[in-house]
């Protein structure tokens, strides 16, 4: 005789996964050294490439089984290896015995804001008994980064992947931060789908590293860090515009013109073969670009029209960068409970 197994004794799962995100404008200045002093505006777009967790309440009496960065077993939070994972645990965890493992659909330290959307993403899995909106995930990931780890960054990639969608960023002088939907045509958002085209540069850097050079600067009073923050700001509103009104070729030339800016803002933040790289692009027929997050290597994002991409190509290829396909993407988190 088979024994009937009791499926109420099975351990509870959720899976909860945040996007990975794509600032447009204004990066840099949500940092707090900026921030508090002026007050900082981003314009970003959450993307379909995430980062997903998985999360299985284990049946042994006690401790954390994760899959993260390798796979290990910890008695407490405090043992965990991976800091994110250990800050996230020891505020968010309710103490049962845990399985947790999470992947990315790019390698982290990148400039598309992994490490937020993984904070995003484990802390809607912990609090899946009683879910958090998305401006309250947002805001407790930052908290893990800024206050629990203390790390020198803003707060735009929490902010960003939480909600998804086009958004722009109101960074105020208090520390409050309001996002506001940007209402992007069907039509527009297919057409920069298809003329955005994302390039691993193969180099990974510490963002912490490079946006303390800048918070550095900003502290110190450094005129001409502070002169290029203000116009990176500015370009905030030219393309929220430009993406109102679908013009694609002038997210083009803006993304250039904030690359041009922001690459003064350290030696470290561009490195020469992404230079070389960039030129090649533009003369190849690139309209403008950036490179996303902190800078230093990551992703080059450019915007080219559809006559001249298979040129831009043949030229990042021969620099070695090879392309990421991407689509922007309105869905924020997303957790489901099995």
């Amino acid at each position: 005789m088979s024994a009937v197994r009791d499926r109420s004794a099975d351990p509870g799962m959720w899976v909860s996964s945040a996007p990975l995100r794509i600032s447009l404008a204004g990066g840099g200045t949500d940092l707090p050294g900026y921030a508090r002093r002026f007050g900082g505006t981003v314009l970003g777009a959450g993307t379909d490439l995430r980062v997903t967790v998985v999360g299985r309440r284990a049946r042994r009496p006690a401790g954390i089984r994760v899959c993260l960065d390798s796979c290990g077993h910890a008695e407490s939070a405090q043992e965990l290896a991976n800091p994110f994972a250990r800050e996230a645990m020891l505020r968010h965890w309710d103490g049962a015995p845990v399985d947790l493992f999470s992947t990315g659909d790019v390698p982290g330290a990148t400039g598309m804001g992994s490490s937020a959307a993984f904070c995003v993403a484990l802390i809607a899995g912990l609090s899946a008994a009683k879910p958090l909106d998305a401006c309250s995930l947002a805001a407790a990931a930052g908290d893990i980064e800024i206050h629990g780890l203390g790390r020198p960054v803003g707060r735009q990639d929490h902010y960003l992947s939480a909600p998804g969608g086009f958004r722009l960023l109101h960074f105020h002088r208090d520390g409050t931060v309001d996002v506001e939907d940007v209402v992007v045509p069907p039509e527009t958002q297919r057409r920069l789908g298809e003329e955005l085209l994302l390039f691993h540069t193969g180099t990974s850097r510490d963002a912490g590293e490079i946006l303390g050079d800048q918070a550095g600067g900003t502290e110190r009073g450094d005129r001409d860090t502070t002169h290029r923050l203000h116009e990176i700001k500015d370009l905030t509103a030219p393309l929220h515009d430009a993406l109102t009104q679908g013009k694609s070729t002038e997210v083009g030339r803006l993304l250039g013109r904030h690359w041009e800016l922001k690459r003064g803002l350290g030696p470290r933040v561009s490195l020469p073969r992404i230079d070389r790289a960039y030129e090649d692009a533009l003369a190849a027929g690139a309209t403008g670009g950036k490179l996303l997050g902190a800078g230093g290597g990551g992703f080059l994002l450019l915007h080219v029209l559809p006559n001249r991409q298979p040129v831009v190509r043949d030229v990042l290829t021969a620099h070695g960068m090879p392309e990421q396909l991407f689509a922007f993407d309105t869905r924020g988190v997303a957790l489901h409970t099995l």
